[in-house]
């Protein structure tokens, strides 16, 4: 068995893979297996770079065990390698990997062909081809390979993830219970010692032979020299309190096959805890955030001359962290380590105004560059200060940048006359200033307002001129630990050229999918399109989701050309949670406070608000007194249902929280206008149009409406509020649903739509909660269904539709008939 072994090293080595990357008895952990992992061994191991770990895992090697060689394979699943050989006597057999499910057998040979089954192969088997595809593959599929399943390394990511995590939160939890506080930073710079010297062991380096892995002081000692660690630091002081984390660390999950890189992640997230970020301002992007970004930039195809990156604002250094892997990966397989270290240490560069974000960063970076040695500078300034940012942009090929979102208060606009003066909004001017040194790709997560808001139509424009390749995403609520900004990612590289065309991504990341976005780097869906010279310069870089249907109704009127909108009452110094009463009383009048529990077509509860002039900054001289729309000012949902209409004729007044719609010509039919904006078109497009919370009245007033609206139309939408009013019993639910059926069918076919048009539209809203005063049963369209129109759908054609209705109706013949046709048939 050895022999063979050996032959497929020799086989591996002829394809140029390094003698150094060919590892016989390798250690890695079991992760899959149930319990705590345990360390396994694998007799052959082949990989594409050093540092060997699952992410540059290429082949592995075993005998035939008694139980098989597919429940061998199996049990590999947790090297990483895509491609394991077993032995089974004088045959070889090659089986892929997968993250799922049992392995394949790709082919047999013998022992005496492998020279040639491997030549065979040389085009796939070499080791840059199966390094990009594993790295690169689920980003672009050019470099994917049929025999590398791309969702090996998301599953094992994820589990590693998780026990380390896990494993981390242990060790922590034995420093507090020696005293360490969570905002000591003793505490960070001695785990960091702990984690990097379990590296060391893990990995059998050499240096960790030089200390006593039993004695606590001996390993922190030992690891700073290692590194040339200067920062002050007393390994006696600390060590006494780490000396139990030292024992949980080393005694935990085998880390030897696990990338450095996701030990720096996880170091970040771990270790930065909430209650540390904000002692000390410390913040930071999402691995998986920061991992999508640099992906889509394709750092790695200048492998000689990789680019200058620059992360301005660089917090903890998660983007950093990630440019140098995947720099690193671009670089030749037959580097050593110190070879690329030396070459990128170079290249890669930040900026932090937070002195400890600045080291938690520099250590990040120590971590993922094993086994190299200190090295990394993270500048410690105020880029905002005179001009810090802009000299330091100039220097850098790719801007990587998680700016921050806050507006400058008075005092930071006398501090900052000049970075102030481009925008009052921080991130806004880090972004014009970023666009102004005209890098040649850029990375940034940035307010959700810039994917539509006429704030930064300056900056789309520029966008738009500068890049020959733009993806905008935007990303769920809570993606950030602690920033509850609604955020988006703005991805853009080359150059373009005059008259060049452009390729211009819109990517959607739903609530839904957060987690398994986490876990796959994939958003929920993706538009794409490729425009002409004369197509760019609109500042128009987002594809809304049903595009095609706006263009097919932009000729239509608007809203805002029978009506005209306000904010609804607005409170000096934030006195809104204290402006309604369950009283009447001197200067309050009955209206609506709150719009949580808005429903279409019903307002629901009233309450006495306060009118009082004096405790009004906005909205009290509007005519409320006069027959008017009231609608939602924020979306209702993440869902397509945004908004809810009502039609007031009592003299209702209403906070901020709503919208008044007052009619420019007194013969406007309210009601059937109320019926159009509680209608499908009308969501679907406030869900495309306004990308934030709160609506922009301009967008809503944008809301196209039908060429005519049908005389029918405002009468039944009438009598179907008036039933809500009225309280009609539980019995009559179904009834409602009918009404409210007819009344979407009428407003669609107002519109006059392709029945295509109309199935994405219906489709666009399948499984979402409609914000009506009583039971619903949403349309269930997909993108596969016939074309129908709502009509059809409701009356069941749709369901009957679906299936193998062709064989259900057209019965095959009796085999008699069947026998007796076939002499006549072709």
């Amino acid at each position: 068995m050895i022999a063979a072994l050996d032959r497929i090293a020799k086989e591996t080595e002829r394809l140029g893979y390094r003698s150094d990357a060919i590892v016989r008895d390798y250690p890695f952990s079991a992760l899959t297996t149930p319990g705590e992992p345990t360390t396994r061994r694998a007799p052959l191991a082949v990989f594409t770079q050093t540092p060997p770990s699952y992410r540059s895992a290429a082949f592995g090697a075993a005998e035939v065990q008694t139980n098989g060689a597919e429940v061998l394979v199996r049990g590999f699943r947790d090297l990483g390698a895509p491609l394991f050989f077993v032995v089974e006597a004088e045959m070889v057999s090659v089986w892929q990997v997968y993250a799922d499910g049992p392995p394949r057998l790709i082919e047999r040979a013998s022992l005496d062909a492998l020279d040639r089954l491997f030549e065979a192969r040389r085009g796939t088997w070499n080791p840059d081809s199966i390094h990009r595809a594993k790295s690169i593959g689920r980003f672009n599929s050019a470099y994917q390979l049929d025999f590398v399943d791309i969702g090996l390394m998301p599953a094992i990511e994820g589990q590693i993830h998780e026990k380390l995590d896990r494993l981390l939160n242990e060790t922590l939890a034995a420093t507090r219970d020696a005293g360490v506080a969570d905002d000591d930073k003793a505490m960070f710079q001695g785990v960091f010692r702990l984690v990097a010297a379990k590296i060391l062991t893990d990995r059998e380096h050499r240096a960790s032979a030089t200390w006593n892995k039993d004695d606590v002081r001996s390993v922190l000692a030992g690891i700073g020299n290692f590194y040339g660690l200067t920062d002050p630091f007393s390994a006696d002081a600390v060590g006494r309190k780490l000396s139990t984390a030292w024992d949980i660390l080393r005694g935990g999950l085998n880390v030897s096959n696990i990338s450095a890189d996701d030990l720096a992640f996880v170091y970040e997230n771990t270790l930065v805890t909430p209650e540390t970020r904000r002692i000390y301002g410390t913040h930071s992007t999402p691995r998986h955030v920061a991992e999508y970004v640099v992906g889509r930039l394709d750092l790695w195809r200048d492998a000689i001359e990789p680019p200058k990156v620059y992360e301005p604002f660089a917090g903890a250094g998660v983007f950093l962290v990630s440019a140098l892997r995947h720099l690193r990966e671009g670089l030749p397989h037959n580097w050593t380590d110190r070879q690329r270290h030396d070459l990128l240490v170079k290249r890669i560069k930040g900026s932090e105004i937070d002195a400890f974000a600045c080291e938690v960063a520099v250590l990040s970076l120590i971590l993922a560059d094993y086994p190299n040695k200190n090295g990394w500078k993270i500048e410690n300034t105020d880029l905002f200060k005179d001009n810090n940012l802009s000299t330091r942009l100039a220097e850098a090929d790719v801007v990587l940048c998680n700016p921050p979102f806050e507006i400058f208060n008075s005092n930071e606009r006398v501090l900052y006359p000049q970075v102030s003066a481009i925008s009052g909004a921080r991130a806004e001017a880090v972004l014009a200033l970023t666009l102004r040194s005209a890098p040649k790709a850029l990375g940034f997560v940035l307010p959700r307002a810039f994917l539509m808001d006429r704030a930064y139509r300056e900056q789309r424009r520029a966008v738009e001129q500068l890049y020959r390749e733009v993806e905008l995403v935007s990303l769920p609520d809570g993606v950030f630990k602690v920033s509850q900004v609604e955020s988006a990612l703005l991805i853009a590289r080359d150059h373009r050229q005059p008259n060049e065309p452009q390729i211009v991504r819109s990517s959607e990341v739903d609530d839904g999918d957060r987690r398994s976005f986490a876990f796959t780097g994939l958003p929920s869906r993706s538009r794409e399109e490729v425009r002409s010279a004369a197509e760019v310069e609109t500042a128009a870089l987002w594809i809304p989701p049903l595009g095609p249907l706006w263009k097919r109704l932009a000729a239509l009127p608007r809203l805002g050309d029978f009506v005209e909108g306000h904010w609804g009452l607005r409170w000096n110094d934030g006195r809104q949670s204290s402006a309604g009463s369950d009283r009447p009383g001197p200067n309050r009048a009955q209206g609506l406070l709150r719009a949580n529990d808005y429903r279409q077509f019903v307002h629901g509860p009233t309450t006495w608000l306060d009118i009082n002039p004096q405790n009004l900054y906005g909205g009290g001289s509007l005519p409320w007194a006069s027959p008017k729309i009231l609608c939602n000012a924020a979306r209702l949902s993440r869902s397509n249902w945004r908004l809810a209409a009502v039609v007031d004729r009592d003299g209702l007044f209403a906070s901020q929280q709503f919208v008044g719609l007052w009619p420019k010509d007194r013969a406007t039919d309210l009601d059937a206008l109320a019926a159009v904006l509680n209608g499908p078109i009308a969501n679907a497009y406030m869900a495309d149009h306004s990308t934030e919370k709160r609506f922009r009245i301009r967008s809503l007033l944008n809301v196209p409406l039908p060429a005519s609206l049908p005389p029918e139309l405002g009468e039944l939408a009438r009598a179907y509020a008036t039933l809500l009013n009225e309280k009609v019993a539980l019995r009559s639910e179904d009834r409602f649903s009918r009404v409210l059926d007819q009344i979407d069918s009428i407003v669609l076919e107002a519109y006059d739509l392709p029945p295509r048009l109309t199935r994405s539209l219906l489709a666009s809203f399948t499984g979402a909660n409609r914000p009506v005063a009583h039971n619903w049963h949403p349309w269930s369209v997909s993108l596969d269904d016939p074309a129908l129109s709502l009509k059809e759908i409701r009356s069941g054609v749709l369901e009957r539709a679906r299936g193998n209705w062709p064989q259900q109706k057209l019965k095959p013949l009796p085999s008699d008939e069947a026998a007796g046709a076939a002499p006549f048939l072709p």
